[in-house]
């Protein structure tokens, strides 16, 4: 490293701000920058770290596969300089992965792992982001009460902290399990307060993907107008950042934007592109969601045939990662077909 060169510390800095302002291609070129010089500096708990949020930009994406490589050596890496925290965060992140691809029992197993890990490291933070994951994890599987109640543990362990970059994280689940329940204001209140940290913070991954759920939730309380501006908004900065997972979640809602409407061909339309964009991605929960939603054109559309393909399809996914709730609607939704 020349005199004038950054430490591998400063572009790490300088790649987690380029994240916070969406600048996905610069924060990801940074990371590779900082993860070379860590590596001559053999800052190993450093290293650990870039790996690990290179791996989450990556996740974040749609690319899995590549966020599975980055949380591997990150943990590698971490075992290497015997942080007992950084280990504890790369199992967390790789029970994320096990999680997207529906192996729930590795991701159980992983959770316990970090969480026991980041209790010995006393590391609150984590163990706080863990139980929120496994909130998640509990939503999937249709168990709402005890996934509230992670979440509200969460969410009353960074209140206490005064984490707003955390707290923003939780009531997105929050809001996200209050649309699932049919608790429309509630879940754009909870979206509502967690924009307005996102916004204060300059998080604009965060604020993105919150402007999305908050048009799902305006799409199920019928405000279409809404719905429809909150959606393309979502969709045009998920495109600037060829985010593939939101671009495929955003056409998901556009789609489902379309069928209320009465767009039946432009909503199909719409459904193949986000099926195409879904592809690759590595989460069966998404792709059974697109499939759900084509299976729901496809009958308006007076198409039994095509419905009872995709739901079909849609169950055996939703089984897959454990969402026996959704399986169970789909399964009800193929026994209305006529024969």
């Amino acid at each position: 490293m020349t005199q004038t060169d950054p430490g591998g510390s400063r572009l790490v800095e300088r790649a987690r701000e380029a994240e916070r302002r969406g600048d996905t291609a610069r924060s990801l070129g940074l990371y590779d920058d900082a993860i070379e010089a860590l590596e001559r500096e053999q800052d190993l708990v450093v290293l650990a770290d870039a790996l690990r949020w290179k791996g989450t930009l990556h996740r974040e994406q749609g690319d899995t596969e590549a966020a599975y490589r980055c949380y591997t050596q990150s943990l590698i890496q971490a075992e290497k300089s015997g942080s007992i925290s950084r280990k504890a965060h790369g199992y967390n992140c790789l029970a994320i992965i096990a999680q997207r691809r529906g192996n729930l029992a590795d991701s159980e197993r992983l959770y316990s792992e970090a969480a026991d890990h980041a209790g010995h490291a006393g590391d609150v933070r984590l163990l706080g982001m863990i139980e929120q994951n496994r909130g998640v994890l509990q939503n999937m599987r249709g168990n709402f009460v005890a996934a509230e109640a992670r979440y509200s543990n969460s969410l009353g362990a960074f209140e206490k902290s005064n984490d707003e970059e955390a707290i923003s994280w939780v009531l997105n689940n929050v809001g996200m399990l209050y649309t699932k329940l049919g608790h429309y204001q509630r879940a754009v209140e909870t979206f509502e307060r967690a924009m307005a940290i996102a916004r204060k913070r300059n998080d604009a991954l965060v604020e993105n993907i919150l402007t999305l759920n908050l048009a799902i939730a305006w799409v199920e309380s019928g405000k279409l107008d809404e719905a429809e501006v909150a959606c393309a908004a979502s969709l045009e900065s998920a495109r600037e950042r060829d985010d593939h997972l939101t671009i495929a979640e955003a056409l998901k809602c556009r789609a489902r934007i379309e069928r209320e409407r009465g767009a039946f061909d432009a909503s199909i339309a719409t459904l193949r592109i986000g099926i195409f964009e879904a592809e690759g991605l590595e989460d069966r929960l998404l792709q059974a969601e697109l499939l759900r939603e084509f299976g729901q054109t496809s009958r308006a559309l007076g198409n039994s045939a095509d419905a009872r393909l995709a739901w079909q399809e849609a169950a055996e996914s939703f089984e897959g990662v454990g969402a026996q709730h959704e399986a169970a609607e789909i399964n009800a939704l193929l026994g209305s077909l006529p024969a």
